[in-house]
């Protein structure tokens, strides 16, 4: 993150690291101190008491929001490839190629996630598969 000094507060320490960072010399005028949110300094009136208190010492407060994780509601999209992305899905799964580049571009020839299993089903056995083996 490239910081000099990290400060890390957590439950049952008794607020140990913050007072080191306001009164320990932690926080120097000219400092940025980033924050997921406004909430980790405190709670209520006592986050807004202690951020004016960093604020009147010179320092910088930056919220940085972590990134939201997009969930999938409901089922996955049906895997039904039309006549000529499952002809060139099933060529790349007879080739030579190392499964997870089989499986990177059939995912974006489809524009969704495929699972080697689906590729199993629709292409048959890949060549030097047991299964291959076995029906020769």
């Amino acid at each position: 993150m490239g910081c000099e000094q990290t400060f890390a507060d957590w439950k049952g320490t008794d607020r140990a690291e913050l007072v080191l960072m306001l009164d320990g010399g932690g926080l120097r005028a000219g400092d940025t101190l980033c924050l997921r949110a406004l909430s980790d300094l405190g709670r209520g009136q006592e986050a807004k008491r202690i951020a004016s208190r960093i604020k009147a010492m010179g320092v910088t407060i930056e919220v940085i929001a972590p990134e939201k994780v997009v969930r999938q509601m409901g089922r996955p999209a049906r895997f039904k490839p039309t006549p000529d992305q499952r002809k060139h899905i099933c060529a790349l799964w007879y080739s030579p190629a190392p499964l997870d580049h089989v499986l990177t571009r059939a995912s974006a020839i489809m524009g969704q996630e495929v699972k080697r299993d689906k590729l199993y089903y629709v292409c048959g056995p890949r060549l030097g598969s047991k299964a291959q083996k076995e029906g020769q």
